[in-house]
């Protein structure tokens, strides 16, 4: 997968912006606040239809605009593709090749993007609520129906929580049901996607570390999911509705949905320890970029794709150990980088196969 062109108008600060991207490694540089993580933040919409920063969408269009436009030119396989995005504080519209998506779900999944920010270093320390969006915007990277799953499961989850507030048991019930058929689904493809995790994560673990440790990725739910071999939809489901009919009285008491994939929560142990509770920070660290790496190698086998890496501003919070792992891991796979920075000089890159652009008020200028 390879982005060749992007262009920006009306987006954030950049009022018009056209820029061309040759090279593996593209770096963008320049002081705080000047718009480099709005270039890789268009990227990852152009993917997604979705930002990776905690935002409200009119931020997302420029001060007095009414929308704002993402073009870009993508190229996989030899096949080359424009997805274009029109956004409005109230809709965000799709195109391919000019043509109007018509299905959503045809859209999700033509364009494979990771993610790695400062943000994603905290996942540990966090909520489990932002322990579920990053599990749920990983899998969508191999799964893409799996965006359209969660999408249905909370649009669920908010019609039963109306009900139950408003004390319409039978209304709530058959939200529920809807509920815990979709929590099935979604909870059998995130304990496989754990799974395949699980069988990477230690080996880079120890690549980057040097230490002859094994980390383990635990899934915590309310039911009995160990005997992961023999889970169906099906029987998940069983397991759920079990779950809820036992706590039938106390949703109605509390006015909202106990069961389901929405109170989940993901652990990550090294031997018995919890890194959350009891990792050092540079643990923690090495946990969550061995599992970055892993998104890159399950999208690498599970769909034949080498995805596109957004690096923002990650070189100020590895040590150089892990910075060299990371760009050395990435050089090997052949996987275009682009990368934020206050300071070049921290990146480790080719640089024949570089490219570099100094931002600064809404403008990136190639300086090689």
């Amino acid at each position: 997968m390879r982005l060749s062109q992007l262009s920006l108008t009306h987006f954030r600060n950049y009022e018009k912006e056209f820029l061309e991207f040759t090279q593996e490694t593209n770096v963008f540089f320049g002081s705080n606040a000047q718009g480099k993580t709005n270039i890789l933040e268009a990227i990852y919409l152009l993917a997604t239809l979705q930002t990776f920063r905690q935002t409200h969408t009119k931020e997302l269009i420029q001060w007095e605009h009414s929308e704002s436009i993402l073009e870009g030119t993508f190229c996989h396989d030899d096949i080359e593709q424009k997805f274009s995005l029109l956004i409005t504080e109230e809709s965000k519209k799709p195109r391919i090749n000019d043509k109007m998506v018509k299905n959503i779900a045809d859209y999700f999944g033509a364009i494979n993007v990771i993610c790695f920010c400062p943000l994603d270093l905290q996942i540990l320390q966090g909520s489990p609520r932002g322990r579920r969006r990053y599990l749920d915007q990983a899998l969508f990277n191999v799964v893409p129906s799996y965006g359209v799953d969660i999408g249905h499961y909370y649009r669920a989850l908010l019609q039963k929580n109306a009900a139950l507030r408003l004390d319409q048991w039978e209304m709530a019930d058959i939200w529920g049901e809807k509920l815990l058929v979709l929590g099935a689904k979604i909870l059998l493809k995130r304990l496989q996607f754990i799974a395949k995790l699980n069988t990477l994560t230690s080996c880079l673990y120890r690549e980057i570390s040097g230490a002859n440790e094994e980390i383990i990725l635990h899934y915590e739910t309310e039911v009995n999911t160990s005997n992961i071999d023999n889970l169906s939809e099906f029987l998940l489901l069983d397991l759920l509705r079990e779950k809820q009919k036992g706590l039938l009285n106390q949703e109605r008491r509390m006015k909202r949905a106990l069961v389901g994939p929405h109170r989940d929560d993901f652990s990550i142990f090294i031997k018995e320890k919890d890194l959350k509770a009891f990792g050092s920070q540079g643990e923690q660290r090495t946990a969550i970029l061995a599992l970055k790496l892993s998104e890159l190698l399950v999208l690498e086998k599970e769909k034949g794709v080498k995805p596109i890496f957004l690096l923002d501003d990650i070189s100020s919070e590895l040590d150089n150990q892990r910075k060299s792992f990371l760009f050395q891991a990435l050089r090997e796979k052949n996987t275009q980088v682009f990368v934020t920075t206050t300071d070049v000089k921290s990146i480790y890159m080719d640089k024949k196969e570089s490219s570099v652009f100094k931002v600064e008020k809404g403008k990136a200028c190639l300086l090689k």
